[in-house]
């Protein structure tokens, strides 16, 4: 060992050289895999999460890939299902309450779920008790059970709150437990609540059965040992369709979606960071193969040294023990090195990936990756040192003692390097050819016309505490907030784009003409349903394509219009103008349940409000014509776009002192957090193949340099012998030229 770093100090530049590459690709080979580990791998407060799937329905005939379940649906499942140990329902979307009574009234995001929910998952609670069947029944007495982060952010992490009463849109709730630390499922959810009860009281204001008749709820299963998702899918599948022929029940889409617990979690991130870790894996192996091409040209420069020390007695085993000794000590300090770059990379990580994937923010170096850090060090110190070790096992005195200083580099000794050159370049390809797919994709994905224009528009939630129409009350607020300074448009939308990923307000359409039956409105497509202020369209700058678009006089006195967007046109009234064209929705009035016609007056470009890579079929009603709320805000501003936010919370509590406003962001913002999975994949993935192409740039000129140094003696014998510089170059350049061209055929093949 001692000998092995005097050998290693003597010469910085080569060693640098040697502990930088290893350093680099250890480095990005632990930060991916402690991005792996925390988010995939580590032990979750959930048991065993891989058993688990969730479920929903899918209606592929009408275009809609998620279909949300009834509490009545769940029911049928739970108690007919042959595929689960347990089931629960759970809200398909994060619902909001107004906590008040601690300091400013806060809007908590929570989960209605079902009792069974936590049993299902595999958790108990940190503090106080889970649900019970008597908490999940219509009229029963309102409960929570706190997120063990909000536990600590809202109530200063006092153990005493359990068993006391906070207040809720002005409605006591019992806190009767809080969650384990780590738990945060469904991800940001501050806490959960009965669903029962929550239905039943929309089940009042709403005039409809919300436990039979609406579709809010995904079901969360634990498959029985045996099943799978595809298995689970299909017998949930003849199980409704068997209930909707016997029963004649109203079946929620045309078949079952069972897609596992970690894949909805995770989304795209899962497969992204599985691939990441495989390109860093690869990356290793160029490093490894640089690394140990450049230790085999040193092992043939050392020949004579070899061959001095067997002569004196030394031992082929000796001299293979001196090479491992120097593979270690350089792979040791790369890998010390890359420990400490790791980190860095592993914050790059975090930056590029989306803000919602659950413990991504927990990324670091872990005494679990130092222990994989270990595993790479200990797998390239064997790697890089097997081709010395093997040359200095074969070494011989006799011919190198008698040979003096006119030998060559032996054409066994090139053509290992010209392997490990090829195999370099070979990896190094499929990187580049990876992340050119992923970057194209990537490309292709910012080019999507959203529908409207990010820049400059910021989004606030508000939500008025007064006793009055909340759609009038916003008419009256974005008045006041259009002559504010710098502000161009603003407007209100019920459900912002890209606010919920694939979940929305769907809705029936009945076309004039066409008979009031269920049967008609069955072969007609769901819309995506929107209320909207007549600003919102401005503000967005949705282009308006035909018609005319909501004005000031489309209020609750005026009769009742709509607009369409360019898909729902075409596909309601394909090659016809929807102009003057009239379709019937629900009311969405509670006050006034049934059905209203409207007449179409405008058309609207398509907006991607479910996804980037959707477009829904939309139809907007004039909010002041409309029951549902709209309390998401966009504005437009000329200068900096959250700069006007002060001056509108200003505004608003002007017109009520209770108003809560949250959530303020930039459009830029949320379209950049849905690209998020792909930005990952798109940097890191260039990243690592931009390293391997420059690792294998300096494996190529090594080859070729240190090539032509080691055979300066045959070079001059054929100078001397008639042989032309040209054809010297050509020589020296021919076997790396070979090895780059089936490394290049390999790579791409």
């Amino acid at each position: 060992m001692r000998l092995a770093i005097r050998r290693l100090i003597a010469q910085p530049g080569y060693t640098s050289a040697v502990v930088l590459t290893l350093a680099l690709a250890i480095a990005a080979t632990s930060a991916s895999f402690s991005a792996v580990y925390t988010v995939l791998l580590k032990p979750q407060a959930i048991t065993d999460a891989g058993d688990l799937v969730v479920c929903w329905a899918a209606d592929v005939p009408r275009s809609l890939p998620v279909v949300e379940l009834s509490y009545q649906n769940f029911q049928d499942w739970n108690a007919g299902s042959r595929s689960f140990t347990h089931m629960a329902a759970m809200g398909s979307a994060m619902w909001n309450a107004v906590l008040d009574g601690r300091a400013e009234p806060a809007r908590l995001a929570y989960a209605a779920v079902s009792a069974s929910f936590f049993d299902t998952l595999g958790v108990s609670p940190h503090l106080g008790r889970g649900f019970r069947p008597q908490d999940d029944v219509p009229n029963a007495p309102n409960v929570v059970i706190l997120n063990y982060g909000a536990w600590l952010r809202r109530f200063g992490g006092d153990p005493a709150i359990v068993g006391t009463t906070i207040r809720l849109d002005d409605k006591p709730y019992a806190v009767v437990g809080i969650m384990p630390k780590g738990f945060d499922f469904p991800r940001g959810a501050e806490f959960w609540t009965p669903v029962v009860p929550a239905l039943t009281a929309a089940s009042a204001e709403w005039k409809t059965n919300a436990l039979t008749d609406v579709g809010v709820l995904f079901v969360i299963g634990r498959l029985r040992p045996g099943a799978t998702p595809a298995s689970a899918a299909a017998d949930l599948d003849a199980l409704a369709g068997r209930i909707a022929r016997t029963t004649g029940a109203y079946r929620f889409g045309s078949s079952v979606v069972a897609t596992p617990f970690l894949e909805y979690v995770l989304g795209p991130v899962r497969p992204a960071l599985w691939i990441l870790l495989a390109a860093v894996g690869i990356l290793l192996l160029v490093a490894c193969a640089n690394v140990s091409g450049l230790m085999l040209v040193r092992a043939s420069l050392r020949h004579r040294e070899h061959a001095i020390q067997i002569a004196l007695g030394a031992t082929s085993g000796a001299l293979a023990r001196a090479w491992i000794a120097e593979s270690l000590i350089v792979s040791v300090a790369g890998g010390a090195l890359g420990l400490v770059l790791s980190q860095w990379i592993a914050d790059l990580i975090v930056a590029l990936g989306p803000d919602d994937v659950p413990r991504l923010g927990d990324v670091s170096v872990t005494p679990a990756v130092v222990a994989f850090a270990a595993v790479a060090i200990a797998a390239s110190a064997a790697l890089v040192g097997i081709g010395p070790v093997r040359q200095a096992r074969r070494a011989d005195a006799a011919p190198l003692l008698g040979s003096g200083d006119r030998t060559t580099t032996g054409a066994r000794v090139r053509r290992a390097r010209a392997a490990l050159l090829a195999l370099q370049v070979g990896l190094a390809v499929v990187l580049l050819a990876a992340s050119v797919v992923v970057v194209q994709s990537f490309a292709r994905l910012r080019s999507i016309d959203l529908g409207f224009v990010p820049s400059d528009v910021f989004t606030m939630s508000v939500e008025p505490r007064i006793a009055t129409p909340v759609n009038a009350w916003f008419d009256r607020l974005l008045r006041r907030v259009a002559a504010l300074p710098d502000v161009e448009a603003a407007g209100v939308i019920t459900v912002p784009p890209l606010a919920l990923g694939p979940i929305g307000q769907e809705t029936w359409v009945l076309l004039e003409g066409q008979p009031e039956t269920a049967a008609a409105i069955e072969q007609n497509p769901q819309l995506n349903y929107q209320a909207a202020s007549p600003g919102y369209f401005e503000t967005m700058r949705i282009r308006l394509v035909r018609g005319r678009p909501f004005t000031d006089r489309d209020d609750e006195r005026a009769p009742h219009v709509a607009l369409v967007s360019e898909t729902t046109a075409r596909r309601l009234w394909p090659g016809a103008d929807p102009i003057g064209k009239r379709l019937a929705m629900p009311s969405f009035d509670p006050t006034h349940p049934g059905t209203t016609w409207r007449t179409v007056v405008g058309v609207v470009g398509d907006v991607r409000y479910r996804g980037l890579t959707e477009v829904r079929l939309d139809v907007y009603d004039p909010a002041l014509q409309s029951g549902t709320i709209a309390i998401h805000m966009v504005v437009r501003t000329a200068t900096r776009p959250l700069a006007a936010a002060a001056s509108i919370r200003a505004v608003a509590r002007d017109l009520d002192p209770r108003v809560v406003i949250d959530r303020v962001a930039t459009m830029d913002d949320v379209v950049s957090r849905a690209m998020a999975p792909w930005r990952l994949s798109a940097w890191m993935l260039s990243l690592v193949a931009t390293v391997a192409f420059g690792l294998s740039a300096i494996g190529l000129f090594s080859l070729v340099s240190l090539d032509a140094a080691s055979r300066r003696h045959e070079f001059a014998i054929r100078l001397a012998l008639g042989a032309s510089p040209r054809e010297i170059v050509r020589t020296a350049t021919s076997v790396a030229a070979r090895a780059v061209a089936v490394g290049a055929v390999l790579g791409l093949a």
